[in-house]
């Protein structure tokens, strides 16, 4: 991701050249890159650019890899997407837990060539939803770190009201690249996958998108430590898919087209000997848990969800709470004031539906054909999401 940019060239030219690299965000929407940064600058006025690195989701290191790793990369991709959009200053926003990153990046700053761009470096709490871009601005302010209601959209009153760029950590990092070479960007393009769960190499790798999801678990992670029963590519962002799914390329538009998403790539491998009706209660527990409390659809719905889920996996639920359950994640699919609620009902919904014969057994109250052993790979004190944090430590 080396950078070999010329400050020279304008603005527009920047903007064309990410537009024709296809570089899109790695925050989780993969929203193309170049209609952002042009969505800033035509609003004029005095905008910011924050780097997004208060990464949170499950099982996702590639933020805190790449802050850590190539600092560089970021400053550079940072100074060239403020001068795409005509700021003059520029915001590098961290959880509070993450020294190692600001360390990082404080010592590539005090080395770095910024053209007189203004950056500083802020830390907030360690909080889920703090990495929400709207939720974020809130907390640069000083206020609890809520979503706002959209539109409006940061791009035209973001920070403190000014046209706000919100960008990825990951995505400014591989800018240099997408400008300096724009159809050798597009023609090779990579991104960071965080490959966690039953896999014998857990740990961040860069991996070619499109390729099948299959290789990246056995070229990349060493194999699966048993048969695999689900796979989720974007961690708890997306419905997981089954063993006979993992053909489907590592590329967001191919995996939506599955039923899934790639989200941050937060690559989840679960074994067949775990209960799926147990990971769903994990991940009904997660949205509850990390909730932010703001608003009553996603408080109330997430909580509904992971009570019939306990329910389901306890053997106790009956078939009226399954019916609960959909009412529930429609409504919080309708509602909401940020992605959280919709994901969690999608997410939750979307596992069911690929195992109905796992449910139909729990809510006849049958034996669980699998593992007694509990599993909770979502929870922050799991086994898994240690062993991914421990690559990075």
């Amino acid at each position: 991701m080396k950078g070999r940019h010329n400050p020279a060239v304008d603005a527009g030219e920047l903007i064309t050249r990410v537009a024709a690299s296809g570089l899109r965000g790695r925050g989780g929407g993969w929203f193309p890159a170049a209609r952002k940064w042009h969505a800033v600058r035509v609003e004029g006025g005095n905008p910011v650019v924050i780097a997004n690195g208060a990464e949170g989701e499950p099982g996702s290191v590639k933020d805190r890899h790449v802050m850590t790793t190539r600092p560089g990369d970021v400053l550079r991709g940072l100074r060239l997407a403020a001068q795409a959009v005509g700021a003059r200053e520029a915001i590098l926003f961290l959880k509070r837990s993450f020294d190692r990153p600001a360390a990082a990046l404080e010592t590539a700053l005090r080395a770095a060539d910024l053209g007189g761009l203004a950056v500083s470096i802020r830390r907030g709490d360690d909080s889920y939803i703090t990495g929400e871009e709207t939720a974020l601005l809130e907390a640069l302010e000083g206020r609890r770190p809520w979503p706002r209601p959209k539109p409006p959209l940061p791009a035209a009153v973001g920070l403190q009201g000014r046209p706000t760029l919100v960008q990825n950590v990951e995505t400014l990092a591989r800018v240099p690249a997408a400008v300096d070479d724009p159809d050798a960007y597009g023609a090779y393009e990579t991104t960071l996958v965080s490959l966690w769960g039953d896999v014998r190499r857990p740990g961040v790798y860069e991996v070619p998108l499109r390729t099948p999801l299959r290789r990246v678990i056995e070229d990349q992670g060493g194999g699966a430590t048993e048969a695999i029963g689900l796979v989720f590519p974007a961690g708890p962002s997306a419905p997981p898919l089954l063993a006979d799914q993992l053909d489907v390329p590592l590329h967001p538009d191919d995996l939506r087209a599955a039923g899934s998403g790639l989200g941050t790539a937060s690559l989840l491998v679960i074994g067949g000997s775990a209960c799926p009706i147990g990971i769903a209660a994990s991940l009904a527990a997660f949205f509850e848990r990390e909730s932010c409390g703001q608003c009553p659809p996603c408080v109330q719905g997430s909580r509904n969800l992971s009570r019939v889920m306990r329910a389901v996996e306890s053997g106790t639920a009956r078939a009226r709470d399954l019916g609960d359950l959909a009412e529930a994640a429609g409504f919080m699919s309708d509602h909401g004031y940020c992605a959280h609620s919709r994901t969690a009902a999608a997410a939750v919904t979307g596992l069911l539906r690929r195992v109905p014969s796992s449910v139909e057994a729990h809510v006849a109250a049958r034996p669980c054909p699998h593992a007694s052993t509990s599993r909770d790979p979502f929870h922050p004190d799991s086994p898994e999401r240690a062993a991914i944090e421990a690559t990075i430590a």
